[in-house]
């Protein structure tokens, strides 16, 4: 599995300079609100997406007086790697593979597979289709190579349609050219997506079906693949029944780019019937389970970023999570302001390749005697 072995982090955010060199295992990060323990995990997540989690301006990620932020890291999966990102002011990104440029964050992706669950993921019960689909797209990816090259040309094929929708007096002629490359790149992607969903599906019932509140609900939870066109018809017929309609609108209806993961319990969304922390659960056997299917199909385990994990999982369902990440194996980094919950409730106490990581007004220093964790429990 991709470990990371050290990372360096340079005038990102309020850390000025950082320097860790994390465990293969759990890798706790405390402190108070506003120290810097989330920054860490974003400066990760830049480094393996290209982007922040947190925000879409990249200069807010440039420390005071400085004119660009970099992050550093060396990987080992099987062999040592190093990788390196550095993003200016100007907007100018440098982004570097084993001493070589690359040029798109899929190659940063690729090499750094990545796991990220914070506040923003209760967006996957609450939020609109789009956030479900980039989740489930982001397992596709990695597991279906010829994935990317699918939706590169159904979104190069969308947005000439959509360009061409929005003309004065387009016919439905015009539009046969695009709709044919759409077509072909979208029944790719359709048949990959359901080919990895059906193992998602099984996965996320398991992982779901290990909290003890779905017992009491009444109701199963479930979880289904809907498709961005109906499946009576075949695509091309219901393109052609759009058209006076995605005329009218200046963009296409129907197509890949409109699927959706439905969540729910009986025929409601589940966000509508459960609690905040059951709901958070839900949140935890999605990752849980596209862990899982990544792992199966790959033989490799992804990296796993929990920013305040604790938030709304009571003890019994924080034990629950930490049996799954220690079974999974994975290397882990999860940020609390109390470590307590964390080092009871997933055994660490004593857990000798544990790496505790104390940040304090953006500086980071490891903590990792046995006697400091004791000190916690008083």
């Amino acid at each position: 599995m991709p470990t990371l072995l050290r990372l360096d982090i340079s005038h990102f955010r309020n850390l000025r300079s950082a320097a860790l060199q994390p465990g293969e295992g759990i890798n706790l990060i405390f402190g108070e609100n506003g120290s810097g323990k989330t920054s860490i995990l974003e400066a990760i997540s830049v480094l393996a997406h290209g982007r922040s989690f947190r925000t879409h301006k990249y200069r807010r990620l440039i420390n005071n007086d400085e004119k660009s932020f970099t992050v550093f890291a060396q990987l080992h999966e099987g062999t040592t790697r190093n990788i390196g990102l550095n993003r200016a002011s100007n907007g100018d990104t440098q982004i570097r593979i084993d001493g070589k440029a690359a040029y798109t964050s899929t190659e940063l992706a690729e090499c750094l597979p990545l796991l990220v669950m914070n506040s923003s993921s209760f967006q996957l019960l609450e939020g609109s289709a789009q956030v479900r689909r980039k989740f489930f797209d982001w397992l596709v990816f990695h597991v279906k190579h010829e994935f990317k090259q699918h939706w590169k040309l159904y979104a190069r094929s969308i947005k000439q349609r959509n360009s061409l929708l929005r003309r004065d007096k387009i016919t439905r002629s015009d539009l046969v050219p695009w709709d044919q490359e759409l077509i072909k790149a979208a029944q790719h992607i359709e048949s990959m997506r359901l080919e990895v969903f059906d193992q998602f599906q099984r996965y996320f019932l398991k992982e779901i079906g290990e909290f003890l509140f779905t017992g009491k609900l009444g109701a199963s939870l479930t979880c289904t693949y809907v498709s961005g066109w109906s499946k009576e018809g075949d695509y091309k017929a219901q393109l052609d029944d759009q058209f006076e309609r995605d005329v009218a609108a200046g963009y296409t209806h129907v197509g890949s780019h409109k699927s959706d993961l439905k969540i729910n319990l009986a025929r409601v969304p589940a966000v509508e019937e459960l609690s905040r922390g059951q709901q958070k659960s839900v949140i935890v056997a999605l990752y849980l389970a596209e862990a899982l299917v990544f792992r199966s199909l790959t033989g490799r385990k992804p990296v796993f970023l929990l920013d305040d994990l604790p938030a709304e999982l009571d003890e019994a369902n924080l034990q629950i999570v930490g049996k799954a990440l220690k079974n999974m194996g994975s290397q882990v980094f999860a940020t609390a302001i109390d470590p307590k919950p964390i080092l009871t409730g997933w055994e660490l106490v004593e857990d000798k390749s544990l790496k505790m990581f104390h940040v304090k007004h953006g500086q980071v220093e490891l903590k990792n005697d046995i006697t400091l964790r004791d000190s916690f429990l008083l």
